[in-house]
């Protein structure tokens, strides 16, 4: 449930669009804090030598955003790491309690400049590198060997953070879907995901199919029908997460048939984001995807509040409002504040939580079941679960620092997650306070629990928990055990009764559930123990 905090500079936004006012501040700062670039990207036009802010005038913009309660800072170019100053201006951004997510094409990224970026902290600080197709096409684009160069750039960055000790940072790829990469886009993802990009963002061209500068990467009516089988495939699988919502992918082929209804989904520009330009001047589209041509006043003459507010601005929104451009650019993908619906829904499970409380139910003892997500890492069952773990016995499950030894080396990503152990302990101590207890508690969900890094944690909280009286039994869903079972073994303190279930391979051969003491069953492995239970 989200906050009341949230909910309501939601509904702000939400009425500053149809008010045409800038009742709530923007959700983030977007700043080109120079429009220099070491690249000449064919379809760029917006990289030039242009007057720039001083280092003293950005922080100062971070300072009146900060202040204004603005919670994302975006540092964009031309190239951002071209201004030496640049990770000075990151770590004030995170100073004032900003998020940063940071847009490079990773070229100019040093062993000296990763270390320094590695001191920022992963949860404050995102990276964005730019790739437009395996090696050949993205040099084509950018120039030759900037794929090595790029990648070279993103693999520092990863080594740093490794270095200072930090967790695994989300890096994503933008990758422009165009002509040129259309064939090899699922080679490409695969190639991404082995170098171990936490995501993609998948981007389309912003000019037209007469503007010079995409010729040759603006898709023809034939490609077209590759093009859609190229979606629905995305849509439905993909070697990497993918963060373009599903609707704004199955758009993609309409978008280059000139076939998108012009507001399919409304745009917030002047609402959720305040763009300043490299000079100092506050930019925003002008209805024709030409962000030069809103402008509506300085930095140097105005603060932040006062261009939020200006007539100036007023006006460039209400032609964003009335704008006909088909637009496909997923600028502003924070989608709680654009439904009312949604935003009025939030605030009535607020209300009814609000009466609950003041009027609460009978309290019932025990529920039937609980289910916990413990894990949202699937397995993958055989030979490729084994090439996954690099061919190790499965020894180390509870063994934290082995799982990161996994992940560093890319064999596992932890970008999906796992439900930490303070969770359920949290949870089972918060029904010990209650007086309430659970037949059933139920680990499964997306992932499989047996790959939780930190199950030690887990059996001992159950097990507590089952002598309590709080927990009737405990039911895990895995397929590790089936999948191999002479691996499945853990060190553990083994428990004091027959408190755990097992519904994975032997239940789906069609067996009656294991049960056994858990501490048996993963000392002495899954056969051994049916054997000894005959």
């Amino acid at each position: 449930m989200r906050s009341l905090v949230d909910l309501r500079r939601d509904a702000l936004l939400y009425g500053s669009r149809l008010a045409n006012r800038g009742w709530a501040p923007p959700d983030w700062l977007t700043v080109n804090l120079t429009l220099r670039c070491n690249l000449a990207c064919v379809m760029c036009t917006t990289c030039y030598d242009s007057p720039e802010l001083s280092r003293e005038e950005v922080l100062g913009l971070i300072d009146q955003a900060s202040a204004w309660g603005v919670r994302v800072f975006n540092p964009l170019g031309g190239e951002a790491f071209v201004r030496k100053d640049l990770e000075d201006i990151l770590e004030h951004a995170i100073q004032r309690q900003m998020f940063v997510t940071l847009t490079t094409n990773a070229t100019l990224i040093s062993e000296v400049r990763a270390a320094r970026v590695a001191q920022l902290p992963p949860e404050q600080l995102h990276i964005n590198v730019s790739i437009d197709g395996l090696e050949a096409t993205h040099d084509a684009v950018r120039g030759a060997g900037n794929f090595r160069r790029a990648l070279g750039g993103y693999r520092m960055l990863r080594v740093a953070d490794v270095a200072a000790g930090q967790p695994r940072r989300k890096i994503l790829a933008n990758v422009i879907l165009h002509r040129k990469n259309l064939s090899e886009f699922p080679e490409l993802l695969e190639r991404l995901a082995a170098e171990g990009f936490s995501g993609v963002q998948v981007l389309n061209l912003f000019r037209n199919p007469e503007d010079p500068t995409v010729a040759g990467m603006w898709f023809l009516p034939e490609d077209l029908p590759a093009l859609s089988q190229l979606v629905a495939r995305l849509v439905d699988h993909s070697p990497l997460p993918i963060l373009t919502p599903r609707a704004d992918l199955l758009r993609i082929p309409r978008y280059y048939e000139s076939d998108l209804t012009p507001l399919e989904a409304p745009c917030w520009a002047g609402w959720k984001e305040l763009y300043i330009n490299a000079d100092g001047s506050a930019i925003m589209c002008d209805g024709k995807l030409d962000f030069l041509a809103g402008q509506f006043g300085s930095v140097r003459d105005h603060t932040l509040k006062e261009l939020w507010s200006s007539p100036a601005i007023r006006a460039r929104r209400a032609v964003v409002k009335q704008c006909a451009t088909p637009c496909l650019q997923n600028c502003y993908l924070r989608r709680e504040a654009d439904s009312a619906p949604v935003i009025a829904k939030g605030v009535l499970q607020h209300a009814t939580q609000a009466l609950r409380t003041r009027f609460p139910p009978p309290p019932a003892p025990w529920a039937a079941a609980l289910g916990l997500e413990l894990c949202d890492v699937p397995l993958v069952p055989g030979p490729r679960l084994k090439q996954l773990l690099g061919g190790a016995a499965f020894e180390v499950v509870h063994d934290i620092e082995a799982w990161n030894g996994l992940r560093d080396r890319g064999q596992l990503s932890f970008d999906r997650g796992f439900m930490g152990a303070n969770v359920l302990e949290d949870l089972l101590g918060e029904l010990r306070a209650s007086g309430r207890g659970i037949g059933v508690l139920v680990l499964s969900g997306r992932g499989d629990p047996l790959l939780h890094p930190e199950l030690d944690r887990v059996w001992a909280a159950c097990a507590a928990a089952v002598r309590a009286g709080l927990v009737g039994r405990v039911e895990v869903r895995s397929d590790l055990l089936r999948a191999l079972p002479d691996f499945a073994r853990v060190v553990v303190e083994p428990s004091p009764a027959p408190w755990i279930s097992w519904d994975g391979w032997l239940a789906r051969a069609g067996d009656s559930t294991l049960q056994a003491p858990v501490g048996d069953v993963l000392k002495h492995g899954i056969a051994e123990v049916w054997g000894r239970l005959g």
